[in-house]
């Protein structure tokens, strides 16, 4: 059978010149010899050839322009136009849109944290020459380098302005290790909206205190001292050595502890006494067991429930998870009471004593009582739109819970003395008299929970900040007397229950900016309670320095992290959880295997066992 002749005549004239065939271009006259190659590569790039299609062949149908060679596995094409066939003449792509069409492309993988071979799979391939046949992807070494760069640069001239437009900064750090167990710290800045700052490969440097101040101090000069009012950290000892030291060099700046780090401190506290600790290992034997396991038709009743969350076993630093394991066995109490009954009496096993014995179920029951007040506390802490005022709250109403349930609960004496022991501890740590300072001057809090000592250094703080911000402190206080008293302005009831719609620092800035009182009160309001923003980021730096991007190097990965953690600066408006990836808030704790093995909890305990 002959070969069927290409498409691409239909685009030339032919002419017979000094005895030779040659045909030339139907709409710009480029003439060339007899070689179809070459007539696919001028169409291909022909700048008149857009406008000569509409005209080409009058009579025929458009589909034969743009039907391929019939491919029965794909039906697909090479992205480059001179191997794809008739589609590759009637797609073209200029210069700028091609540019255009790279750096979405490229914004959209290091948004996404996708390895840069991605443009290099085939299928990959085919499915963008679906889209634009014309269309040839950037090539690795292109995402990871000058497309790289260009985005870095946009979105960091962005952080700048962000940053310049602030009238209170708050430094946010936290310390991480790779997967080549470098040591990594990062800075985050709260504008007052969260900002990834920058990362610094810390080498061969030991983490020493002295070291530390002097990278915080740098960031701090770097950002404008003058700007600065508070560092936030966890409360590692060499974090209390570099306090000291930005203390000294800024006394304007105050160093305050993460409210979720002593929260998460608290539950780790708990969990280490010997009744906490042996019904943990109890209820993870359980999960354990039941993972290994197949249908039973109890557990299958449970997958009657549509329950589409799926949860995960507490790791190292994040305690609060084991709240979610419980709550799972207790839901389904009944089918693992019916399937241990299921087993019969040559099923003898420590599971099915666990299972049956009151006492395991009452233990957790009586533990979730002190659990749940600790870990809804840390929820609400880390929330986007938490400040330092709720600090105060949410550890007086936590305090408050815990002092009711722990006469009840299973605990012997002398762990719940520990219990309140640790509780005051970790709020010593952390609460500071900047704390009181912002429950004063919150507008949502009017129910006064400060002692007389709380309220003495929240006005020393106020009238410090004053001195530092050159305002005349008498006009400061005499304008905080009657914010408290509710004189002058604040005599209005609109005015209070306007906070219930803006921030309390937009409140001060917006309503109450002609008062004395609105700088300081804004600045403190802007501060943010944890480190939560900062330790957010180490999910994007794992999620992109996984095994498949290790090739890249510290300063490397930095760039689409930061790209990654401020693309939200540029759509304000966008709702957060549709720019991020479910794995961007997994928080998983690497170092922990072993948890790691028994991640989602509802999954195990609702698939059916086979007995």
């Amino acid at each position: 059978m002959p070969r069927t002749p290409s498409p691409v005549w239909i685009h030339f004239t032919s002419a017979n010149v000094k005895g030779k065939a040659v045909y030339s271009c139907k709409y710009c006259a480029k003439t060339y010899v007899k070689n179809a190659t070459k007539m696919q590569q001028h169409i291909a790039r022909c700048p008149k050839f857009s406008q000569g299609t509409k005209q080409a062949t009058p009579g025929k149908n458009s589909s034969t322009f743009i039907q391929s060679e019939n491919d029965s596995d794909s039906g697909t094409l090479s992205s480059a136009p001179g191997d794809s066939g008739i589609r590759g003449f009637l797609d073209t792509i200029d210069e700028c849109s091609q540019r255009n069409a790279d750096e979405c492309f490229a914004r959209a993988m290091y948004a996404t944290g996708s390895p840069f071979m991605l443009t290099a799979n085939v299928y990959w391939k085919r499915f963008l020459n679906v889209l634009r046949p014309a269309y040839t992807p950037p090539t690795r070494h292109a995402l990871s380098t000058h497309l790289l760069d260009g985005e870095f640069n946009r979105v960091q001239a962005k952080v700048k302005q962000t940053i310049d437009k602030a009238d209170c900064i708050s430094v946010i750090s936290y310390g991480w290790s790779n997967v080549w167990g470098q040591g990594i710290i990062n800075y985050s800045v709260t504008t007052p909206h969260p900002v990834f700052y920058k990362s610094t490969d810390t080498k061969d440097h030991r983490h020493t205190g002295p070291y530390i101040a002097n990278e915080l101090k740098a960031v701090i000069n770097d950002l404008g001292p003058q700007k600065v009012f508070a560092l936030v950290t966890d409360d590692a000892a060499n974090m209390k050595v570099a306090w000291a030291h930005v203390e000294e060099t800024f006394p304007h700046i105050t160093t305050i502890g993460c409210a979720s780090h002593a929260l998460n401190l608290l539950l780790k506290d708990i969990m280490a006494l010997n009744t906490m600790d042996t019904l943990y290992k109890a209820a993870k034997q359980v999960v354990k067991d039941v993972k290994g396991k197949q249908v039973t038709s109890a557990i299958s009743k449970q997958n009657e429930k549509d329950k589409n969350t799926t949860q995960m076993l507490p790791s190292i630093s994040q305690w609060d998870r084991v709240v979610i394991m419980y709550d799972s066995l207790l839901e389904r109490k009944e089918s693992l009471h019916e399937m241990a009954i299921s087993q019969g009496a040559a099923a003898e096993s420590a599971i099915k004593r666990i299972l049956l014995d009151k006492v395991f179920w009452e233990r957790l029951t009586s533990s979730l009582r002190i659990l749940k007040p600790i870990a809804a506390a840390i929820a609400k802490i880390e929330g986007d739109n938490a400040i330092l005022s709720d600090v105060k709250c949410v550890f007086a109403e936590l305090k408050e819970e815990i002092q009711t349930v722990l006469p009840t609960s299973l605990l012997l004496k002398a762990e719940k003395a520990a219990v309140v022991e640790s509780m005051e501890k970790h709020q010593e740590f952390c609460v500071k008299p900047i704390h009181a300072a912002a429950y004063m001057l919150d507008p949502k809090y009017e129910k006064s929970i400060l002692s007389v000592e709380e309220i003495s250094s929240a006005y020393a703080v106020i009238t410090a900040i004053s001195y530092y911000l050159g305002l005349d402190v008498g006009k400061v206080l005499g304008s905080l007397a009657k914010y408290r008293t509710k004189q002058g302005l604040w005599e209005w009831d609109e005015i209070w229950q306007s906070c219930q719609h803006v921030s309390a620092s937009t409140w001060w800035k917006g309503l109450c900016g002609s008062e004395a009182l609105a700088p300081v009160a804004s600045i403190i309001l802007q501060i943010p309670p944890t480190s939560a923003t900062s330790e957010r980021s180490w999910s994007l730096f794992g999620n992109i320095y996984a095994k498949v991007c290790n090739r890249l190097t510290n300063a490397r990965v930095e760039k689409p992290v930061a790209i990654r953690a401020n693309l939200q600066l540029f759509d304000p408006d966008i709702e957060p959880s549709s720019t991020r990836l479910d794995s961007d808030t997994e928080g998983k704790d690497e170092s922990d295997v072993e948890e790691a093995d028994l991640e989602n909890v509802d999954e195990i305990l609702e698939e059916p066992i086979e007995t």
